[in-house]
């Protein structure tokens, strides 16, 4: 990371950890049971509802329970609505990352059909994404040396959890305004990417694509 971006992201996690962001609050997503999917749009052509919905992914998951009940790499779903069941007031990127439930709903004449309950939206950022997801959140950690391991991350979908000492967020080519925005939202950040080892010690987490939340979904 060139040494304005990291001090930039380093300033910010401060400002965070000061307003008490640093830490899971009672109020965080993990907590109440929801899944992180990857939606891609669905391209075929045939008649609605049977196409034109989205392909949804867990992250992290090789295989994804379906609303049949089958294990696939990727399920169909026809439509996305709130948690009301109501129409998205916005829109899901190609690629977003979606805090979700996955189950079925009857379709007159076409029978049962995948439907996404979709608590939050997080759109894409740089890319492509390569490695896992993961939200990142600053621990308060302050060293007087290297490395200082002060930001937490919580494996999306998963209990697998690690520290990381510096975050390097250049290969995701982030404007540094999309950059404040998304290390301050109280909830994390939430980012894609790979961790490697330094020559002092230290572990870096290497974003390839980070996300930004969007306008709460609902109508």
């Amino acid at each position: 990371m060139d040494m304005t971006c990291r001090a930039m992201v380093v300033a910010l996690f401060s400002f965070g950890a000061v307003l008490g962001l640093a830490g899971p609050a009672s109020s965080d997503p993990a907590a109440v049971g929801s899944s992180f999917y990857v939606v891609r749009g669905d391209p075929r052509l045939c008649p609605s509802p049977l196409c034109g919905g989205y392909w949804v992914a867990l992250a992290n998951r090789a295989r994804t329970r379906c609303s049949d009940g089958a294990l696939r790499p990727r399920c169909y779903v026809a439509k996305s609505v709130d948690e009301a069941r109501r129409p998205l007031s916005v829109n899901v990127p190609e690629e977003a990352l979606v805090r979700a439930e996955h189950e079925a709903q009857e379709f007159p004449s076409f029978g049962k059909l995948g439907v996404l309950l979709v608590a939050e939206v997080w759109k894409p950022v740089g890319g492509p994404a390569k490695g896992d997801f993961y939200r990142l959140r600053d621990t308060g950690v302050r060293c007087i040396r290297a490395p200082c391991f002060s930001v937490r991350a919580a494996r999306l979908n998963g209990r697998a959890r690690f520290t990381f000492s510096d975050l390097d967020l250049k290969p995701t080519g982030t404007s540094n305004d999309d950059l404040a925005l998304a290390v301050l939202d109280p909830q994390g950040l939430l980012a894609a990417g790979k961790a490697s080892t330094t020559e002092d010690g230290g572990r870096v987490f290497r974003a390839t694509r980070i996300y930004l939340r969007a306008a709460k979904p609902r109508a």
